[in-house]
């Protein structure tokens, strides 16, 4: 589930609450922008993003199958951040790391863009854990639209069902997959007794992992997609 959250207060009230967006923001005087309560199915956990940039740029880490998870470190995107160093770190399945520094690039004139810096301090610190960073602004999101849309649609399709059993569906999907070359979505849908909200999650959940594809970066998700088996 993704949501915008635009001047309206989201937390709990307490002795120890954090701070409420609104506050937050009040507190970070001028850097107001657009904050999003992001779901992350590959994190497990919800996520706060302030600014259109860096939650972009986190939800196409959600679709890239070689990423098993990221973490954000002195978190630049949350509300409640006190600092603006802050990075992600991205895990990936191999055990590979990379960290990345997500923000708005500065321009120098009309329609070219700055060189991306990467912070001297935060460049030491990678050089010591032996990881590359990365710098990634808007720049990078160009041409990226589909697959943003897609992702945060299949983001939204595992959130509603992250409750639900699916070893059924997941059964009835790979074993369908294993009889056709290319199956459309709704030819899933129609599998056995499965429920069609945990389908679309388990479909969802397998593009994630890498199980399956199709086409997400220049045909949108829906019910014709073609689902493929990835053979290792």
């Amino acid at each position: 589930m993704v949501q915008e959250v635009s001047g309206q207060a989201v937390g709990r009230r307490g002795a120890q609450a954090e701070p409420t967006p609104l506050s937050a923001i009040r507190k970070r005087g001028q850097k107001v922008s657009n904050l999003w309560i992001f779901e992350s199915p590959k994190n497990e956990r919800r996520l706060t993003v302030s600014g259109d940039v860096p939650f972009m740029h986190l939800v196409l880490l959600e679709g890239d199958t070689a990423v098993a998870g990221y973490d954000l470190v002195d978190d630049p995107f949350s509300i409640s951040s006190s600092g603006d160093n802050g990075y992600v770190r991205v895990r990936l399945r191999d055990g590979g790391r990379y960290w990345l520094l997500i923000g708005r690039g500065t321009r120098t004139k009309p329609g070219r863009a700055e060189k991306a810096v990467i912070p001297e301090e935060l460049e030491e610190q990678a050089a010591a854990a032996g990881v590359q960073v990365y710098r990634r602004t808007e720049v990078e999101l160009i041409g990226q639209e589909i697959l943003f849309d897609n992702w945060l649609t299949l983001c939204a399709i595992m959130t509603r069902a992250r409750s639900c059993p699916s070893y059924l569906e997941t059964q009835l999907l790979l074993a369908a997959l294993d009889r056709h070359d290319s199956l459309r979505v709704c030819d899933v849908l129609g599998l056995g007794k499965a429920d069609p909200a945990v389908v679309l999650a388990v479909v969802a959940k397998a593009l994630q992992n890498g199980i399956v594809q199709t086409d997400l970066s220049r045909r949108l998700f829906g019910m014709h997609s073609q689902l493929k088996r990835v053979r290792s």
